[in-house]
């Protein structure tokens, strides 16, 4: 089917570029709202899993409160994992595929770039996007390089059907539960060569010959002192026993690094801050990337990519069929969590017993339960978008996704000045509940200043500076602009 010619983008990217009319003056575009919606939901809602790492409720605090699963904090916690976690990267990365589609169905214009060049274009300078939000704002878990990296391997599927395109969301989904369970199966690997290790251990200790050959060795044999060095662990079963002690290590509370980390944060030299938080931001852009993070962020761009081509975000489907989408996707995904969740606990409890005990990880089912509910966000909004009287409050949130590229790059400069050592130096210091206040606040200031940029400018400052260079020169940004001056940017043609 033709896709229409609309002015749609990606949580993290800003709508596609601007139609320019024979005389080289910008057209305003269509926009579609419950899109804007999306993003904004995917933007304020990730931020609550984001605030996180920023605040210092990393992995091992996570423990902490999975220690206690009866108290308020392990329940809130057990909420916002089930309902946003994961869910937020996902409805990311669909809409990404939905502009994708809809971004090169545009016409080529006479005299200028092909589309699919400034596509490319475009991805590469998101791409320098994710690199300045991570190695300057200091956010290691940017997802800007992902989709920009993704984008372009997924660029050639654009030609699919929907049919096609929905197939290929499904492998690339089955692909991703696979590699959850490849880890797992190295985990089980790794007990097994522990099992092993230890059962050498004990069959040392019981060998009456081997003491025997100890109390020789005692005496000054050295042929006995060389045999006793035989019958010791080898460099690698000491390998495979420690791989295995830390894997567990892992999965237990540790207040000393916490204790270490909130020291390195809390530093006010940010070259010592850079250096300190490299490392995981390498980890994310290669080792995740391409280890599970492809998988991830593809398989959702090209079910977004689906949903398009099917009619999905233009009211294809009735109001009822919308409310029953959403409905199943939030039943059958929660029930997913709910499972997920609980067997997440048990294996903290006793992760070896769990190993032992289960075939497949908790989580192998994750990448389904997040598309079951990313649909379900998207056809909430999309039953929730006709309704007048919700008509004012929707306009508000979507001025958040029109901004969207704007904002998500002003939430880490906001957070990592809050709670850094350069900034105000509040990492680690507040509780689960006070980092979601925090966020509150911060969609407040957003919504606010959203809404006020919206009235003067046609684009957000990030949003406007993206679309400059990929054209190769100089835009309107306001309202209501009657010049046509355009000027070229050598180092961009």
């Amino acid at each position: 089917m033709s896709t229409p010619n609309l002015n749609l983008a990606t949580p993290d990217q800003e709508t596609p570029d601007i139609a320019i009319n024979a005389e080289g003056t910008p057209r305003k575009p269509e926009r579609i709202q419950p899109l804007d919606v999306l993003r904004a939901i995917a933007l304020l809602g990730g931020l609550l899993v984001s605030i996180w790492i920023f605040g210092g409720l990393g992995n091992n605090r996570q423990l902490q409160i999975l220690e206690h699963p009866n108290s308020d904090n392990y329940r809130l916690f057990s909420l916002v994992k089930l309902l946003i976690e994961g869910k937020m990267i996902a409805l990311i990365s669909l809409v990404f595929g939905a502009g994708v589609v809809l971004y090169l169905s545009r016409p080529n214009q006479q005299n200028k770039l092909s589309v699919p060049d400034l596509f490319i274009r475009r991805q590469m300078w998101l791409l320098g996007f994710g690199l300045l939000n991570a190695l300057l704002f200091l956010w290691s878990g940017d997802i800007l390089y992902h989709l920009a990296i993704v984008g372009i391997l997924l660029f050639p599927f654009v030609r699919l059907s929907s049919k096609g395109l929905l197939i290929a969301a499904m492998i690339t989904t089955v692909i991703f539960c696979g590699k959850n369970y490849w880890k797992y199966s190295d985990d089980k690997k790794a007990y097994n060569k522990y099992t092993a290790v230890i059962a050498f251990e004990k069959k040392l200790s019981r060998d009456s010959s081997a003491r025997a050959r100890a109390i020789t060795a005692i005496k000054g044999d050295n042929k006995a002192i060389a045999q006793v060095k035989k019958d010791s662990l080898s460099k690698k079963q000491k390998a495979d026993k420690q791989a295995w002690e830390g894997l567990l290590k892992n999965t237990k509370y540790d207040p000393k690094k916490d204790e270490g980390e909130n020291k390195e944060m809390q530093t006010t030299s940010f070259a010592d801050l850079w250096s300190h938080v490299l490392p995981a931001t390498q980890n994310r852009e290669s080792q995740w990337m391409f280890q599970t993070g492809v998988w991830e962020v593809a398989s959702m761009m090209l079910f977004g990519m689906a949903l398009l081509k099917f009619g999905f975000f233009e009211n294809k489907l009735s109001r009822k069929q919308y409310l029953l989408i959403a409905l199943a996707g939030f039943a059958v995904g929660i029930l997913l969590g709910w499972f997920r969740l609980h067997y997440y606990s048990v294996s903290i409890a006793d992760y070896t017993k769990y190993v032992v005990k289960n075939l497949f990880p908790y989580n192998i089912l994750f990448p389904l339960e997040k598309l079951l509910m990313t649909v379900g966000y998207a056809a909430l909004v999309m039953f929730l978008a006709v309704i007048t009287r919700l008509s004012s409050f929707l306009k508000a949130v979507a001025s958040v996704g029109r901004l969207a590229l704007t904002n998500y790059l002003l939430q880490s400069i906001i957070c990592s000045v809050f709670f850094t050592g350069y900034g105000m130096g509040y990492y680690g210091k507040l509780e689960q509940h006070e980092l979601y206040f925090l966020a509150g606040e911060i969609w407040i200031v957003q919504i606010v200043f959203s809404i006020f940029w919206l009235q003067r400018f046609e684009l957000g400052p990030a949003e406007w500076l993206w679309r400059c260079m990929t054209y190769g020169k100089w835009l309107p940004i306001r309202k209501n602009t009657s010049t046509n001056t355009e000027v070229i940017i050598p180092a961009l043609t």
